[in-house]
């Protein structure tokens, strides 16, 4: 494109060569004129033949100067319209990073709002996890509490179970020993059949009931002297006055026993004796 506008830009030279020749033409006649002698020598002569060969060069030098000056003024708008498309590039990409500082703006504000809004769920997520930990906690304690109040009255519905056990067995025993001093053997054989019933259902249950056997020594860590008896160095057992009982494996209450002298508890050793548990 550039080449074809300089060469529509560049100027005939035919007419100025035409011109040149003709002028140097002239100013050679009238210097070989002046050399043969038919025009006299002088300052018109002189001046006419070297400005004609100045007038010639001029004309011949014309063309090319105004192809150089097209040339030159081609040049320069070309120079002008890249520097236009470089300021338009220029002003293309100012727009562009404009754009661009604009859309990092908004992404930076987007990501402001985002990091607040994740700022704001974790708050939330925070305090509903410790809402949820209160409550658990809260949870938690009642059912503690709820147990403990429940095992309390579990074991004292236990406690109160074994006592009335221990006294129901208290009056099976009373019962048995009167049986066995009634002089009935058949009496004595049923309530004692009758007490060995009781006391396996009860050990089913984890409660055991000892008695003692006359004339073994008396123990401390057994046995407790009956109301009216005392206990001393040497006693001896002479009778069972109640059992003691034991409740899977620990001790309730100590066997309770009637003391007397060794003689004593001879003399009561052939009375019948009670089915051992």
């Amino acid at each position: 494109m550039a080449d074809e506008r300089l060469e529509s830009a560049r100027v005939a030279k035919w007419p100025f060569l035409l011109g040149d020749i003709s002028l140097l033409g002239a100013a050679g006649w009238v210097a070989w004129a002046l050399h043969q002698g038919s025009l006299p020598w002088g300052t018109a002569t002189v001046a006419l033949v070297v400005g004609g060969v100045a007038a010639g060069a001029w004309v011949l030098a014309t063309p090319f100067l105004r192809d150089q000056e097209a040339a030159a003024s081609l040049y320069e708008q070309r120079g002008l319209a890249d520097t236009l498309q470089q300021v338009r590039q220029i002003e293309a990409a100012a727009t562009v990073i404009a754009s661009g500082s604009s859309h990092i703006q908004s992404a930076h504000q987007a990501l402001e709002r985002a990091r607040a809004a994740s700022e704001e769920v974790a708050a939330r997520f925070a305090e509903e996890r410790r809402s949820l930990s209160e409550i658990h906690a809260r949870t938690l304690d009642q059912e503690r509490q709820t147990m403990r109040v429940e095992l309390d009255k579990l074991r004292r519905g236990e406690e109160e179970t074994i006592r009335v056990l221990c006294h129901l067995l208290d009056h099976n025993y009373a019962v048995f020993q009167a049986g066995q001093r009634s002089g009935q053997p058949a009496l004595a054989q049923q309530l004692g059949q009758y007490r060995a019933a009781c006391l396996d259902a009860v050990r089913r249950l984890g409660l055991a009931a000892h008695e003692a056997r006359p004339g073994e020594a008396f123990d401390p860590s057994r046995h407790e002297a009956a109301e009216g008896h005392q206990a001393e160095p040497g006693g001896v057992v002479q009778g069972t006055v109640a059992c003691g009982y034991t409740f899977r494996g620990v001790g309730i209450r100590p066997i309770i026993v009637a003391l007397g002298p060794a003689e004593a508890a001879a003399e009561a050793r052939p009375e019948p004796e009670a089915p051992a548990s």
